[in-house]
């Protein structure tokens, strides 16, 4: 066990915003919700999920909608109280701590916000490890857990519970209600046993998060690169961005050239950055996660936010292992997301 600061949400944040890779959406809101939480319940204590006991119950939480909505409609606070004491109710189970379905974007942040709004620990895991568009693009989906009942509550006070639903039927009708709540909702996933979360969750990313964001804050990126597997592979300015608004999350690419000139890179995203291609090669794809940071100031930036003459570092960063697998890819890997090519592990990883 160990205790989270107020002072450390900055570099929650800015980790957090990194292992996005493109995804999960501004981190300046929820960082202070965050801090404000923290300042007023005090340090949180963050368990492992191996120091949980085996017959312990946590559950997955975080926003599920729009966090420019979010953004513009802020919680009023009430929302993770409501929604973990209407799952309480609902299964009888009451839980021994929390954890975010997501430790990346705004969702390591919520996480650590409803932990101490319902004064329970945080769990240091998460169930993807990075971002990714989807609700049931977790380990528990992909190891068989049960994702419902699934509670959602929005900013008006609406509460809508989700029962005999798997992950995909559970994600389709949960962005089905977050439209009639307002745009965005919190959304707490069926109790998990310890026994479970210590097997399956990818754990250790939120203390990830919060390193990643002080090696950030030095101002450099080759710490990170040597200390997370991580890979450099391009640093450019944008020449071209198109974006299409024909698919369920904002799509579209971006083209980089070289800063030395001569070379190009085009960036995939639909939401998260999902491929990168130079001269029509593969050099990195999903599940792996692709960052794009504003040279020279080791700032994240999500898809949103690029346009033309941003000049970037691209980088990876490997993702779980859970991920590699013949299963796991089927779930995340480039041809969930409508890309025909394989997947091979990085040169020099295993």
């Amino acid at each position: 066990m160990w205790e989270l600061q107020a002072d450390d949400v900055g570099a929650l944040a800015r980790g957090a915003a990194l292992v996005g890779g493109g995804g999960g959406g501004s981190t300046r809101a929820a960082a202070l919700v965050a801090e404000r939480a923290l300042q007023r319940s005090g340090p949180l204590h963050v368990v492992e999920a191996g120091e949980l006991a085996p017959d312990a119950h946590g559950a997955a939480l975080g926003l599920v909608g729009s966090v420019t909505v979010f953004e513009e409609k802020p919680l009023s606070g009430a929302e993770f109280t409501t929604a973990v004491r209407a799952l309480e109710r609902y299964t009888g189970i009451r839980l021994d701590a929390v954890l975010g379905f997501e430790a990346a974007g705004v969702n390591a942040l919520l996480a650590v916000a409803a932990a101490a709004a319902l004064e329970l620990p945080l769990v240091d895991a998460d169930g993807m490890g990075r971002a990714f568009p989807q609700l049931d693009q977790t380990v528990f989906t992909l190891h068989g857990l049960a994702v419902s009942p699934m509670v959602l509550s929005g900013g008006s006070g609406a509460l809508a519970v989700l029962d005999g639903v798997d992950g995909l039927l559970g994600e389709q009708l949960a962005r089905s209600a977050v439209v009639t709540m307002g745009g965005w909702a919190m959304v707490v996933f069926a109790p998990q046993s310890g026994a479970d979360l210590a097997r399956y969750a990818i754990t250790g990313t939120i203390r990830r998060a919060i390193e990643l964001g002080r090696l950030l804050g030095s101002g450099t990126i080759d710490a990170i690169l040597t200390r997370h597997g991580g890979r450099a592979l391009f640093r450019g300015r944008v020449v071209d961005v198109i974006r299409d608004s024909h698919g369920r999350f904002g799509g579209g690419s971006a083209v980089l050239e070289h800063l030395d000139g001569g070379r190009y890179l085009r960036v995939e995203f639909q939401n998260e950055n999902l491929l990168v291609l130079e001269n029509g090669e593969v050099r990195a794809c999903v599940p792996d996660i692709i960052c794009l940071l504003e040279a020279d100031r080791c700032v994240p930036v999500t898809s949103e936010r690029l346009r033309y003459g941003l000049e970037l570092d691209v980088i990876t960063l490997p993702c779980a292992p859970a991920w590699r697998t013949p299963a796991g890819l089927g779930l995340v890997g480039p041809r969930a997301f409508g890309y025909d090519v394989p997947y091979a592990i990085p040169r020099g990883e295993r």
